[in-house]
């Protein structure tokens, strides 16, 4: 129990102020490890491109003075550090600035990130229930040949690269399409283009461009959660207060639901969070094999035109992103895990 500078006892915080201020010096971390994160990536951006390429090839050659010109306009006559600290003031006021063809940066933002985040969102929550369910699973049927099979199968599913992966199903269902006489599951954007769907017809549309597409993305993932949770059940399998619970009179299943569940879980909401970034990376990839035209997508037309802006504001979304999953697998580590709380 902490005092005051009087030397009379200071009433203990609650744990649900203590929680919440544990998850404000979260919160404050990441917003730190966010701006390092935007930092270095328009350094290495500004160090590497060069905005200018295109004008410094022409036949017959760009005049310097264009150059110079179109040079201060982009901003690139100043220092990098005086470009970031001028584009980070202006970003809390949802100025991103301009793309080096002179777009309004902020134009593209909210479409852009409502794309990913309507290709992620479904991929990875049916990822994080099917690995869980597919984990549990393998642990109590450990040693058998459904066991061996599934986790041969997850092995291989991480072994392929999502780009590989995303070609092999687009490959794979191409002749179900042609069977058909039409795309029952399209290959390419979010919907059929020029159509002028609406209601039911417009939903069932994007539900048949957001399959294969959610596919190649929950596939690694599933994978890559059920061989965790899996290793995670059958430590609690053999541990000491599970075979307590059991003495007790509680039978395996009640064990296991009333006991070891919670406790497999718990590592699973951190390796969720830590991981949550890479599985984004895979989903650049996904973006351009299905010609959804969100952030990854978006990122990689950036860097192919050499414009850090963009290149900046794209890690900064795709960094909130990650930790906004972060700080609720915190939430949720809290809810599973009392001791957390303190």
């Amino acid at each position: 129990m902490t005092t005051r500078g009087d030397g009379r006892l200071l009433a203990p915080a609650s744990p649900t102020l203590r929680m919440a201020r544990r998850l404000g010096i979260r919160l404050a971390g990441w917003a730190g490890l966010c701006f390092a994160a935007v930092l270095l990536t328009y350094t290495l951006a500004s160090l590497t491109f060069d905005p200018l390429a295109d004008l410094r090839t022409t036949q017959p050659p760009t005049p310097q003075t264009v150059l110079d010109a179109r040079a201060a306009e982009l901003g690139l006559d100043q220092p990098i550090p005086t470009r970031f600290l001028t584009w980070v003031a202006a970003v809390p006021s949802g100025d991103f600035g301009v793309t080096v063809a002179g777009h309004d940066i902020s134009e593209q933002v909210g479409q852009r990130a409502g794309a990913s985040l309507r290709l992620f969102l479904p991929g990875s929550a049916a990822a994080v229930v099917l690995g869980i369910a597919f984990g549990l699973w393998g642990a109590l049927r450990a040693g058998r040949f459904s066991d061996t099979a599934s986790m041969t199968i997850a092995l291989v599913l991480l072994a392929i690269p999502v780009f590989v992966l995303g070609t092999v199903l687009k490959i794979l269902w191409l002749p179900i399409n042609e069977a058909a006489g039409t795309d029952l599951l399209p290959f390419s954007g979010e919907r059929t283009p020029g159509s002028d769907l609406t209601g039911w017809a417009a939903m069932t549309d994007r539900l048949r461009h957001l399959i294969l597409p959610t596919v190649t993305i929950a596939l690694p993932q599933i994978a890559f959660y059920s061989r965790f949770q899996r290793a995670a059940m059958l430590e609690v399998l053999d541990s000491e207060f599970l075979r307590a619970a059991r003495a007790r009179g509680l039978t395996r299943f009640g064990a296991i639901r009333t006991h070891g569940l919670r406790m497999a879980l718990i590592p699973m909401t951190a390796l969720i969070a830590f991981s949550f970034g890479l599985h984004l990376a895979g989903g650049v990839f996904t973006e351009r094999i299905f010609g959804w035209h969100g952030l990854g997508d978006w990122l990689m037309s950036a860097v192919e035109h050499q414009d850090a802006m963009v290149v900046a504001t794209a890690t900064l979304l795709m960094a909130i992103l990650v930790v906004t999953v972060g700080w609720i697998a915190e939430i949720a580590l809290a809810v599973l895990d009392p001791r957390t709380r303190t």
